[in-house]
C-alpha cells in the first residue's frame, strides 16, 4: 500500500493530501480516502482540517462507520462558522436516523437536536459531487380534440407520455424535483463547478445555484392537538357576498357598453348604406338587469354540471375511484369520511379533527374526480355543499405523499365547509366566457387562414380574429378583478382548516411548495402556460404567477431566502392588489405558527421572521393630506416636482406612494375639487357671476379624476422608467433578486438576462400575454407593448412592423434570447421589456414609458375636455 503524503512537511503536501484524500472519495477508495484525510484533520489548520473532518464523516457513512461519522458531526455541529453547522445538523439526523429504531416518544415534543437552518443543500454532495439530473423531454403545445375540434386546455398524462423522444428541451435545461424521498440520492459524479470549489483553500464552499439541491426536512405532525380559536366567519361570508355583487356590476356594466357600442355601429351604417337589415336592434337599449340576474343564477345554479363539462372537454376530467385515492392516500380517504360523517366537536378519530366553525349536521359527501395531466393542482366547484366537487390532478396523485395529499384535499373541504365555492364557482363560469372565446379564436384563426388562398380575405380574417380575441381577453382579465380579494382571503382560512383537520400543518406547507414547483416545471416542459392553468387560476392552491417564479427558483436556492421578501416587506399588503392568491411567504409563516402553537419543529423556520409590520393605510392617507408636505417650496421647485424618489425621500413621503402616485392622484383630485368648489361658492355669494358656475358643477369632479391620474403617472414616470445604459447593467440570479427585500417595483433595475423565450405562440400570445423568460436559475415574467400600441400588436401590417416577442418563442430560436429592461419585484417578479434580441439578430422593441407618457396626456387632455363639455 502506497504511504500517503505526510502533511507535516509543507502547507503544500497538506493541501496536496487534502485533495488526494478528496479524489479518492470521489473514486470510491474509501481506505485511501480515510488515511489520507485522517492525517490532514489531524495536523492541518483552519479551513483544510474541517473540510477534511466533513470529508471523513461522508467515508465513515459509506464504510459504515456510524460511530465514528456521528462522533465527527457532533464535533462540527459546534462549528462556528453557520453553514458547516447547519451541514452536521442535518447529517448527524441522518445519521441517528439509520441507526435501529428506539421505542416510539411524543412526537409532539421539540427534538433536542438543533433543526436545519431550511431546506440546505448537503455539503457532503459538495465534496463528493453531484451527479447531473436527467433532463426531460419537453411536450409539444397542445393540439385541438379531433373529436369535439376544441383547443384542448392541458395535454394529460397519455398524451405527454407519447410524444416522441427526439424533441430536445430547450436550454438551459429544467432540473426536475424529486419529492417522495427525503434523502438525497447517493451519487459519486462531478461538476467541473464542484472540482473548482473542492480546490479552494480560503474559506468553506458556499452554496450556489450550481450546487444547491432541494432537500425536505420532513418535519412531523401533531398527534394530540388542541383546537385553534374558532373562527367568526360573518364578515368573510359578507366580502363574499359583497365581491359576488361587484362581479354582477362589472358584467352589466360590459354587458351594457356592449351592446350600446353594438347599435351604434349599426346605426353608422345604416345612415351610410339605408339598408334594413343595418337598422339598430331595439331589444339592445332596453335595461338588461333582469336578464343579467337570470343569467346569473342559472350559471350559479348548474355550476357543476357546466364545470364539470369544460373540464371533460378540453381536459378528459374522470370520476377519482375510491380505490385509486386510497392507493396514494389512505388518509385522505379517512380525512374525506370523517369530515362528512362528523356532527360533534372533538371527533379525532383517523388523526382528523374538526374546527367548530364546520359543526352542522350529516354532511354529503363531496364527489371526487381526477384530471389525467401531469401538472400537481386540486379545485373545489359547486352551488352547494350536495353537489360539491374536488378535483385533483393525477399529478398531484404522483408527486406529492400521502399525508400531503390528506392536507390538500382538507384545504379543500375547507372551502366547501366555509360556502366560498359557491361564489367562486358562479367567477369561474362568468370569467370562463371571454376566455373561451379568446383561445379558440386564437386556435381556429389558424386553421382559417391556412385555407385562406387570397391575401386580401386572409388579412380581413385575421383583422378581425385579433380583434375579438385581445377585446375578450381584456373582458376576461376585467371580469376577475372583483374576486381578486375573496381569493385571496379564502386561502388564509382554507390553510388554517386543513392545518386544523389533519394536525399537519408542515405536511401542507410541503404539499404548497410542491405544487408550485411542479407548475412551474409544467410549463418549462410545455414551453408555454397552458390555457387551462390561466383560465381557473383562481380555484387553484397556488396562483400560476406565483409559482412560475417561486416554484423555478426553489430548485436553486433555500425556500426560506425566497421567500423573505414576502415576510418583511412593508409594502407587500399593498402590493398582492393584483393577486389572485396571498404571498406564498406569509401563507407558510402562518402554517410555522401553528406548528410552534402545536410544539412541533417547522418544516420551515419562518416563523420568526418579517416581524416588521406592513404599511396601514392611514399612514399613507396622512401623508397624502400632510399640509407641511404639499406647503413645501422644493416640491414644485422646476425639475425638482419631476426628480423621483430621490426627492421623494426628502419629504418623508413612503416610497409607495410615489409608486401609487396615478392612483392616489385620483382621491387627491377631489381636494382640488373642493377647492374649486369653495371658490365658486365665494364668487357666487359675491355676485361676481364668471367663476359662480364653478359652484356645484359635477363636470369638474368627473373632469378632474382623470386629470389627478395623469399628474401622478408624470410625476412617477421619471423613476419608473430610468436611463437604460450598455455599460452598467445588471444580470443578477433569480434568488438574487427574490432575495432582495426591502424592493418594490418604483425600485426598477435596468438588466440584461438571457435564455429562452417561453410562451404561446400565434395569435393567443400577440399582446404578450404569456411571455416568460426561462434563465440558468428561474423563470421571470416578461412585460411587452409595442411602440405602435395595440396597432403594432395585432394588425403590424397597418404599420410595417415585423417582430413581435411571440415570433421568438419556441425552437426556431434555439441559442435563446438577451431581454433588456427594467426589473421589478412586487407580489411577482416581472421585466418591463425594452428590447428582446435573438442570437440571430431579430430584434423586438418595446414602448413602456412612451406609451405611459401618452396615457398620461390622453387622461389630462380627457378631463379637461370634460370640464369643457360640462362648463358650455
Amino acid at each position: 500500500m502506497v504511504s500517503p503524503p505526510n502533511p507535516n512537511q509543507s502547507g503544500l503536501s497538506v493541501k496536496q493530501s487534502l485533495e488526494a484524500g478528496l479524489t479518492a472519495l470521489k473514486q470510491r477508495d474509501y481506505p485511501k480516502a480515510i488515511a489520507l484525510l485522517e492525517s490532514v484533520a489531524e495536523t492541518a489548520a483552519q479551513p483544510l482540517s474541517t473540510r477534511a473532518q466533513m470529508g471523513l464523516v461522508a467515508a465513515y457513512k459509506a464504510t459504515g462507520n456510524l460511530k465514528g461519522a456521528i462522533a465527527l458531526c457532533s464535533s462540527l455541529a459546534k462549528h462556528p462558522n453557520t453553514q458547516v453547522k447547519t451541514w452536521a445538523d442535518r447529517t448527524l439526523t441522518e445519521l441517528i436516523d439509520r441507526r435501529p429504531p428506539k421505542p416510539p416518544e411524543n412526537q409532539g415534543k421539540i427534538p433536542e437536536i438543533p433543526p436545519e437552518t431550511g431546506l440546505v443543500a448537503p455539503l457532503d454532495r459538495i465534496i463528493v459531487g453531484t451527479e447531473q439530473p436527467k433532463i426531460p423531454l419537453s411536450v409539444e403545445k397542445p393540439s385541438a380534440d379531433q373529436k369535439t375540434g376544441f383547443l384542448a386546455f392541458e395535454p394529460t398524462v397519455g398524451q405527454i407520455k407519447a410524444k416522441s423522444k427526439d424533441v430536445l428541451p430547450p436550454p438551459p435545461p429544467p432540473k426536475p424535483p424529486t419529492f417522495k424521498t427525503s434523502e438525497p440520492e447517493k451519487s459519486t459524479a462531478t461538476t467541473p463547478d464542484t472540482e473548482k470549489r473542492a480546490d479552494s483553500s480560503t474559506d468553506i464552499p458556499p452554496i450556489s445555484a450550481d450546487s444547491y439541491q432541494l432537500t425536505w426536512r420532513q418535519a412531523g405532525r401533531a398527534q394530540n392537538w388542541r383546537s385553534l380559536k374558532p373562527l367568526k366567519l360573518a364578515g368573510f361570508r359578507l366580502e363574499a357576498i359583497a365581491c359576488t355583487i361587484a362581479l354582477f356590476f362589472v358584467a352589466q356594466f360590459i354587458w351594457q357598453f356592449l351592446l350600446t357600442t353594438a347599435n351604434s355601429v349599426l346605426l353608422q351604417l345604416y345612415i351610410f348604406t339605408r339598408l334594413p337589415f343595418f337598422a339598430p336592434i331595439q331589444l339592445f337599449y332596453q335595461d338588461q338587469t333582469q336578464f343579467l340576474q337570470i343569467v346569473f343564477v342559472l350559471l350559479w345554479a348548474f355550476s357543476p354540471w357546466l364545470t364539470d363539462l369544460l373540464l371533460k372537454l378540453f381536459c378528459g376530467i374522470e370520476p377519482l375511484k375510491a380505490t385509486v385515492l386510497l392507493t396514494h392516500s389512505k388518509e385522505a380517504s379517512r380525512v374525506v369520511r370523517s369530515f362528512c360523517a362528523s356532527t360533534t366537536l372533538g371527533d379525532r378519530r383517523a388523526s382528523t379533527t374538526l374546527s367548530a366553525s364546520f359543526d352542522y349536521a350529516q354532511r354529503p359527501a363531496p364527489i371526487l374526480k381526477v384530471l389525467p395531466i401531469d401538472v400537481p393542482v386540486a379545485l373545489s366547484y359547486g352551488c352547494l355543499p350536495r353537489f360539491a366537487r374536488i378535483v385533483v390532478s393525477q399529478g398531484l396523485l404522483e408527486q406529492l405523499t400521502e399525508d400531503e395529499i390528506a392536507t390538500i384535499f382538507a384545504r379543500e373541504l375547507g372551502h366547501i365547509a366555509h360556502w366560498d365555492f359557491a361564489p367562486m364557482s358562479l367567477a369561474i363560469l362568468v370569467i370562463q366566457i371571454p376566455y373561451l372565446i379568446y383561445s379558440q379564436v386564437a386556435h381556429w384563426e389558424e386553421r382559417i387562414s391556412g385555407l385562406i388562398t387570397i391575401e386580401f380575405f386572409r388579412h380581413v380574417v385575421n383583422f378581425l380574429a385579433a380583434g375579438i380575441s385581445a377585446f375578450c381577453y381584456g373582458i376576461y382579465k376585467l371580469l376577475r378583478w372583483p374576486m381578486l380579494w375573496l381569493s385571496r382571503r379564502r386561502a388564509y382560512f382554507s390553510d388554517r382548516a386543513a392545518a386544523e383537520i389533519t394536525g399537519n400543518p408542515n405536511g401542507l406547507t410541503r404539499a404548497l411548495a410542491k405544487i408550485a414547483i411542479g407548475i412551474a416545471s409544467n410549463i418549462e416542459q410545455q414551453q408555454q402556460t397552458s390555457f387551462f392553468l390561466e383560465s381557473f387560476d383562481l380555484l387553484l392552491p397556488v396562483g400560476v404567477a406565483q409559482a412560475v417564479t417561486l416554484g423555478s427558483a426553489a430548485l436553486h436556492a433555500p425556500l426560506e431566502q425566497i421567500l423573505l421578501w414576502d415576510v418583511s416587506n412593508p409594502d407587500r399588503n399593498w402590493l398582492t392588489v393584483n393577486s389572485t392568491h396571498p404571498l406564498m411567504g406569509e401563507r407558510l409563516k402562518l402554517l410555522a405558527l401553528y406548528a410552534q402553537f402545536w410544539k412541533l419543529e417547522t418544516e420551515l423556520d419562518l416563523a420568526n421572521l418579517g416581524t416588521q409590520e406592513p404599511s396601514k393605510g392611514k399612514f399613507l392617507i396622512s401623508h397624502l393630506f400632510n399640509s407641511k408636505f404639499w406647503a413645501d417650496r422644493k416640491f414644485w421647485a422646476g425639475r425638482k416636482f419631476w426628480a423621483g424618489r430621490k426627492f421623494w425621500a426628502g419629504t418623508g413621503a413612503p416610497p409607495l406612494l410615489l409608486q401609487g402616485a396615478p392612483f392616489f392622484g385620483v382621491p387627491m383630485s377631489l381636494a382640488v375639487v373642493g377647492v374649486l368648489w369653495l371658490i365658486g361658492g365665494m364668487f357666487s355669494m359675491t355676485n361676481i357671476w364668471w367663476l359662480d358656475w364653478l359652484w356645484g358643477d359635477r363636470s369638474i369632479v368627473w373632469g378632474c379624476l382623470p386629470i389627478g391620474f395623469s399628474i401622478g403617472t408624470l410625476m412617477r414616470i421619471n423613476y419608473f422608467f430610468p436611463d437604460i445604459k450598455p455599460g452598467k447593467l445588471a444580470e443578477p440570479s433569480l434568488p438574487q433578486i427574490l432575495s432582495n427585500l426591502p424592493t418594490i417595483p418604483l425600485d426598477a433595475q435596468p438588466v440584461r438576462l438571457s435564455g429562452q423565450l417561453l410562451g404561446r405562440s400565434g395569435m393567443a400570445n400577440w399582446l404578450g400575454q404569456d411571455l416568460i423568460l426561462q434563465t440558468a436559475t428561474g423563470l421571470v415574467k416578461l412585460h411587452y407593448v409595442s411602440r405602435f400600441g395595440p396597432i403594432g400588436s395585432l394588425w403590424p401590417f397597418l404599420i410595417q412592423e415585423t417582430t413581435r416577442p411571440s415570433d421568438l418563442v419556441g425552437s426556431c430560436f434555439p441559442r435563446g434570447v438577451v431581454a433588456t429592461g427594467w426589473l421589478r419585484r412586487g407580489a411577482t417578479v416581472a421585466i418591463d421589456l425594452e428590447s428582446l434580441r435573438s442570437q440571430g439578430g431579430i430584434v423586438s422593441n418595446s414602448g413602456h414609458p412612451l406609451w405611459s407618457a401618452i396615457l398620461a396626456f390622453a387622461t389630462a387632455f380627457w378631463g379637461a375636455y370634460i370640464i369643457f363639455q360640462g362648463g358650455s
